[in-house]
């Protein structure tokens, strides 16, 4: 478990999420964020009339409470209280299917919209407020249907929160299944009734996106940087077998005149790891072969770099941001309608970021095909490990890279129940994650390729960097493994997560 991470007024990162999300840490609200839950929740109840209030008579308008088409009329009748009036809102929303989503990721919707609620424009009591932030502390986790998004308020995955919330539906505690009654029992927790507006609180947000969004751009940072060394890995293989691969293209000078930050990040980290000095006319003193056309994996590697590095940047700006509808309005003591929730900065985000995933893992597999040859020529020798045709599965995978790289808003129909064209925020980011990992299986395949090929010797002029990969991937090989099984044992001895 990781040190405490604070959710209050200020920014709230990325990072944050992934340790709530995946490390377990302790979710601490601070007075400051407190003390603006607690005003935005004042000005709904002063704006708002309690359903369930008033003697029997003709039907009244009542106040209306916005958040939906025309508003929603809270009319003076016995017939329904305020519990059971915002019970139905959430059940109505109770819309997804598929498998459930992972519990990192379930982790990261709630840790999402606990964030969201610290901007106080949601209107969610304090004590709802702090109750969520129990259930990450103390490990209590919705069961979530992964599918059911459009992309404009993540509403059939929020609605599994607030479900747990109020004692339904299932929950996720120390790797068992129960039923939320059960769950919550076991922690000391006990269901609350939700309170007027509330529903709407929950579920007007999009804690699916960001927050599952936030663990798929770490994952691909980690990836983004990993491309760098299997490149370097393909470059001693080049340079073995006389195709070059240790020119001018990682030369600080020559990067120096790239606008492009990762470009500039992803020549350095090779140039480390090849520990090779650079002459300003090519490694061998002439014009350098470049069999590999590694010149340009820096500006591959680095556009997928810089692309991860904006889309932490949105994400994070908007986890810092009032995205709520109705937004309770601090400053002007008002209730506002608007339409911050549509996904459309996210859902381009996430598909630009599938763009330059097909992109980085098509120069892998052209490298990996390039460098296959020196493998082959070890396995006709008896000392190659591995099956002769690994490649093809990269070939195989960039394929369908190929076609995830679609992008979703261009491809998506209109939600025909609004005036709005829907952003499937929510499907770019599937897609995303399934880009992802098929990132992380291109680049594994590429690394112990090259690593058969390099043999199980190590050299003096080889960096620290490089010789310890090398090592862990010959490992790997020498298990004899297969399949994904040899994948998933490369992607660990690169210190890379796949899942």
């Amino acid at each position: 478990m990781g040190a405490p991470v604070v959710f209050g007024i200020g920014p709230i990162s990325v990072d944050d999420l992934v340790a709530v999300s995946r490390d377990d840490a302790i979710v601490v609200l601070d007075t400051p964020a407190l003390d603006r839950i607690g005003a935005g929740r004042a000005i709904v109840d002063r704006q708002t009339t309690p359903v369930g209030v008033g003697a029997p008579g003709p039907r009244s308008p009542g106040p209306r409470i916005p958040g939906t088409a025309g508003g929603r009329a809270a009319p003076r009748t016995v017939t329904l209280d305020a519990s059971a009036l915002e019970e139905r809102v959430v059940h109505d929303r109770r819309g997804g299917i598929g498998l459930p989503l992972s519990v990192d990721r379930a982790r990261a919707v709630v840790a999402a919209r606990l964030a969201g609620w610290t901007r106080g424009a949601s209107g969610i009591r304090l004590e709802t407020a702090v109750f969520v932030a129990e259930l990450l502390n103390r490990g209590v986790t919705p069961v979530i249907p992964s599918i059911g998004s459009l992309g404009d308020g993540d509403e059939t995955h929020l609605a599994s929160v607030a479900t747990l919330v109020i004692g339904q539906g299932e929950a996720v505690l120390a790797g068992e299944r129960l039923s939320a009654q059960v769950a919550l029992s076991r922690v000391g927790l006990a269901p609350l009734d939700l309170a007027v507006h509330e529903g709407l609180a929950f579920v007007h947000h999009n804690a699916y996106s960001l927050g599952v969004g936030a663990l798929a751009l770490h994952r691909l940072g980690a990836l983004s940087r990993l491309a760098d060394t299997t490149s370097a890995l393909s470059s001693r293989v080049a340079a073995r077998s006389g195709l070059g691969g240790r020119g001018p293209a990682f030369d600080a000078r020559v990067l120096a005149g790239s606008p492009s930050a990762g470009t500039r990040a992803s020549g350095e980290r090779i140039s480390e790891l090849l520990a090779t000095p650079v002459g300003p006319t090519g490694a061998r003193g002439g014009r350098d072969l470049d069999g590999l056309r590694l010149r340009a994996t820096p500006q591959i590697n680095g556009a997928l770099a810089d692309e991860v590095t904006a889309a932490v940047q949105l994400v994070e700006a908007t986890l810092g941001t009032a995205s709520e509808d109705p937004l309770v309005d601090q400053a002007s003591g008002v209730l506002r309608t608007g339409g911050l929730l549509h996904g459309a900065r996210l859902a381009r985000a996430f598909d630009g970021l599938r763009a330059a995933i097909a992109h980085t893992a098509a120069a892998a597999e052209r490298r990996l095909g390039r460098i296959d040859g020196g493998g082959a020529g070890l396995r006709g020798t008896g000392h190659g490990l591995l099956p002769g045709r690994l490649g093809q599965s990269a070939a195989d995978l960039v394929a369908e890279l190929r076609v995830l790289a679609t992008p979703v808003v261009a491809a998506g129909v209109p939600d025909e129940g609004s005036d709005d064209p829907a952003s499937f925020a929510g499907t770019s980011l599937r897609l995303l994650e399934r880009s992802t990992a098929l990132l992380a299986d291109v680049l594994a395949v590429e690394a112990v390729v090259a690593a058969d090929a390099l043999g199980p010797e190590e050299h003096d002029e080889w960096s620290v960097g490089l010789s310890v990969a090398h090592a862990g991937l010959r490992s790997a090989i020498e298990q004899e493994l297969h399949g994904q099984q040899l994948v998933t044992a490369a992607l660990a001895a690169l210190g890379v997560d796949r899942s």
